[in-house]
Order: structure tokens, then C-alpha cells, then sequence
């Protein structure tokens, strides 16, 4: 434990300054403003999220508790998420050694590095109870009944974070089955230890639904968790080349483990050792969600899993390693611990060698202030700002909220749209709102992939309209966007 909290006191520092010179990140915006908005008095579901109800709610909680919403209290709350899941990782990897449970603890920290947990990613808080859940389910205390059912209701818990939590319940299941193949279940048991996952993962969902069926919000909980993340969010392979690019330290250092794993005695190992079954399982199904998109942050939750693999692998061939030669020398720790280095500094500049420069300054946020300041002068106290061009920082900086449903034009907006095309007509005839910023790029909006389906192309035309007839161009000498104010 002494050398896990020496770790984490310079983890945390480090992540921390990494985080605070990262910017928020397209999407952490979304969360904040959502979340912030819950402070003016808007509820769940008044705007259309990206995510499962709780990412919102408990960043809002969490926020007010660090001092708000400013850079320094974001960035903190990265840091305590991030470090959430170093400790999960470390609790899951105890299972198997001290020594596992410490590599494993090395290769998560540098996960939330490369896969964007300095952006607030719900795939911290997925991995966290995730990897809580394989400790519970695998470590052998209590009555394996409540045990199986409790790992259920920490993923049921994370699926109100975000939907692909689901995976790691296909995975458990998996799990399950394969007990039962090999001979460690009985038919019965396994249905029993199946039902069990399958009603703690359902609790929360079902007394989540009773809380909006209560508030009268049901279906848009229902839309915006389950129908339209699973149905709706469309495939495509725009980040393959980053991820690729980003991630090369981590896909090197699985090809080659899992070359070593068909060797003997590696094999051997494995086959009697079911919880690392459970934790290749997870990390193989956690990867679905890479079908829809390759963004890094998505492989987070398949990452914490492959980490427990490689520490598990690793104490392995150490250990043959020992029994060789009596004791791993200082020079083998430094020449492996300096691979790994080597690996992550190259992945790093291959990517983007700006990034760097986040570990060596001070971010300096001062000029955002003015941005926001004139959009609030423009807007009033109390007036809507309908934002097209650099809408969620927009949004955030101004402190300001639309009159529709929705804080950016990406493909949620574009479902909604299709259902109701004349949103944007609506928005401008109505006198409240004061200020918009459209027209400042050719894509016009987020999702360009369905500017000219007829619902999107008949709402942006009604934009135009409503443009020319009830506001005025003005400019910002500071920044050059053409901002529309009511005549």
C-alpha cells in the first residue's frame, strides 16, 4: 500500500496540471452546461443530452461541493474521478497479487492520460464501477448470492452514466456461461447466478424510470437513454487514424501479450484462473462500442480490463523470471519501466507533440471572460442566445441558455429536428431571445452529414428568415463572429 500512495501522490499533481493546461474538450462542455443549468432552475431532460441522466446530476452535486464552475474545481473533479479509477484498478488486480494490482495501477493511470479523462468522460465513472463490480463479484466474501447481485447493481449504477455500461453485462454473462461450459457450474446455478446480474443491474434502471414516470418525463428519459444511444447514433470510422496513432503504446503491448499467452506456461496459468476469464471478457465486449465510433475514450472502459491482463501476464513472466534467477534486479525494473516510457512518449508525438507543452505551463484562461461578457451584454439579464459557431464553449462562457431543447446541432439535434422542423422558426419569433451567432462556416451546423435532409434543410431555411426579418448583423472587434441581434 506504502508504494500506491507514494504513486498517487504524484499522479494526482500531475494529472491534475495535465487536466487544468487540457481545456475542457467539445464534450465536457455539454456536461457542464447541462449540469449548470440544473443551478437555474432548469430540470433533467430540458435540454437534450448526450448521456444518462446521472453524469449531469452528479457533476452539478459534485461542483458546487469543489467551489463551482471554474477551472480549478473542473479540473479537480477530473483528478478525484481519475483517481477513482487508479484505486478501482488496484482493488480488481489484488484479486490476482500486490505486484499485478501495482502494474495494473501504472497502465490505468496512463490510460486516463491517452483516452481522454481530462475531459470529464462518464467512461471514468462507467470503468470505476465496473471494475468495483469484478472485485465483488470475483473476491470470494460473503454469500456468493448477494455478492453477484450487488457487482448487478453497481452496473446498473454505471449504465445511468452512460449506456455502454450494458456491455459489461453481456460480458458477466458471457462469464457465466463459460463456468458452466468448463465445468466450475451446474446448470442451475448458472441461471441463478445469471437472474441475479441481470435484477441488481435492472434495479436502478427501473427505480430511475419510476423517478420520471413520477415527474411526468419518462419518454424523453426513455429516448435519450436507451432508444436513441442503441438506434439512433449512427457508425462511422472519423477517429480510426487517431485512435490508431494514440493508443499504439497500449495495442503494441497487447499483440504482444497475447502472443505469450498460448505459450506454455502462460496458458496453463490462465486456464486456472477464472477472474482473469471474467476480466477478458469485460474487456472484449466493453470494444462494441468501438463499432459506432473509435473516439479513445471509448476503449477506456475496455482498457481498465486489459490493464488487470497485462499486470496479471506481467506478474506472471516475472515470477518464471524469479525462479530463474532468484530476484528481478534494479536494471530489469528500469529497463522495463523505461520501455513503457519509451512506448508512451512516442505514441504521445506521434499523435500531437503539442501536447507536450501541457506538462511544462500554466494555461492562462483570462480572454475567455471576454467572450462570454459580450454575449451577456448583448443577451441581458435575463435573455436567450441561440448559438451555431463554437456553440458549447459559447454557451459555457456566457453563462447563457437558448430557447430550444438543445446546446449544439450534432446528430441527437438532428433526430429531434426531423420530428420537429420548426423549431428554429419558433425560437426567433419568440422576443426573448436576443442574440444569435450563425453563419460563420460552410457546415452550418455540427451534424453535416444531414444538412440537406428535408427536415434540417426546411428548419435552417426558417432560420434565414427569421434572420433577415427580426435581427441586425453586429460585430466584435475581439472576436470575429457575425453575432445577430434583434432589431
Amino acid at each position: 500500500m506504502t508504494r500506491l500512495f507514494w504513486f498517487l501522490g504524484l499522479f494526482c499533481p500531475f494529472f491534475f496540471l495535465f487536466t487544468y493546461n487540457s481545456g475542457y474538450g467539445y464534450d465536457a462542455y455539454e456536461y457542464l452546461i447541462i449540469a449548470r443549468s440544473l443551478n437555474e432552475g432548469y430540470g433533467l431532460y430540458d435540454f437534450i443530452p448526450s448521456k444518462s441522466y446521472l453524469l449531469y446530476s452528479s457533476t452539478n452535486v459534485l461542483l458546487n461541493l469543489l467551489g463551482g464552475y471554474n477551472h480549478v474545481s473542473v479540473s479537480g473533479l477530473i483528478t478525484l474521478l481519475a483517481t477513482g479509477a487508479v484505486l478501482s484498478a488496484w482493488r480488481a488486480a489484488r484479486v490476482f497479487s500486490e505486484r499485478t494490482a501495482f502494474i495494473a495501477v501504472g497502465l490505468t493511470a496512463a490510460s486516463c492520460c491517452f483516452m481522454e479523462m481530462n475531459f470529464l468522460e462518464p467512461e471514468s465513472w462507467v470503468s470505476i464501477f465496473g471494475l468495483n463490480a469484478f472485485s465483488l463479484a470475483v473476491r470470494g466474501k460473503g454469500r456468493s448470492d448477494w455478492r453477484w447481485l450487488g457487482a448487478g447493481v453497481l452496473l446498473g449504477i454505471a449504465m445511468c452514466f452512460k449506456s455502454v455500461a450494458a456491455f459489461y453485462v453481456v460480458g458477466f454473462g458471457a462469464f457465466i456461461f463459460v463456468l458452466f461450459l468448463t465445468g466450475h457450474l451446474k446448470f442451475w446455478p448458472m441461471v441463478g447466478r445469471g437472474l441475479l446480474v441481470l435484477l441488481g443491474f435492472i434495479l436502478p434502471l427501473v427505480l430511475s424510470a419510476l423517478y420520471f414516470y413520477l415527474t411526468n418525463r419518462l419518454e424523453a428519459h426513455l429516448e435519450w437513454t436507451y432508444i436513441y444511444p442503441f438506434g439512433g447514433y449512427p457508425a462511422h470510422t472519423m477517429f480510426l487514424t487517431k485512435f490508431l496513432l494514440k493508443l499504439s503504446w497500449l495495442l503494441l503491448l497487447l499483440a504482444i501479450s497475447f502472443v505469450l499467452v498460448w505459450r506454455q506456461p502462460y496458458r496453463k496459468q490462465y486456464q486456472q484462473t477464472p477472474a482473469v476469464w471474467l476480466a477478458l471478457l469485460l474487456a472484449a465486449f466493453a470494444c462494441v462500442s468501438m463499432i459506432k465510433t473509435q473516439a479513445s475514450h471509448y476503449f477506456f472502459p475496455a482498457a481498465v480490463f486489459f490493464a488487470l491482463h497485462l499486470g496479471f501476464l506481467a506478474d506472471l513472466w516475472l515470477n518464471h523470471y524469479e525462479a530463474r534467477h532468484k530476484a528481478v534486479s534494479h536494471k530489469m525494473v528500469f529497463l522495463g519501466s523505461g520501455l513503457v516510457v519509451v512506448l508512451l512518449l512516442m505514441s504521445g508525438l506521434l499523435y500531437r507533440p503539442a501536447t507536450i507543452k501541457r506538462l511544462v505551463s500554466i494555461a492562462d484562461y483570462s480572454s475567455e471572460e471576454q467572450a462570454g461578457a459580450f454575449i451577456r451584454e448583448q443577451a441581458g439579464p435575463t435573455g436567450k442566445v441561440l448559438l451555431f459557431d463554437n456553440a458549447l464553449s459559447l454557451y459555457y462562457l456566457s453563462d447563457r441558455e437558448p430557447n430550444v431543447p438543445f446546446i449544439f446541432t450534432e446528430m441527437q439535434t438532428s433526430h429531434y429536428i426531423e420530428s420537429h422542423p420548426d423549431t428554429y422558426g419558433r425560437a426567433l419569433a419568440d422576443t426573448s431571445l436576443k442574440l444569435v451567432v450563425f453563419g460563420n462556416r460552410s457546415s452550418v451546423i455540427d451534424d453535416s452529414t444531414a444538412l440537406n435532409k428535408p427536415a434540417n434543410a426546411y428548419a435552417i431555411q426558417q432560420l434565414r428568415d427569421g434572420l433577415q426579418k427580426n435581427f441586425v448583423q453586429i460585430k466584435n472587434p475581439h472576436f470575429p463572429l457575425i453575432y445577430w441581434v434583434r432589431k
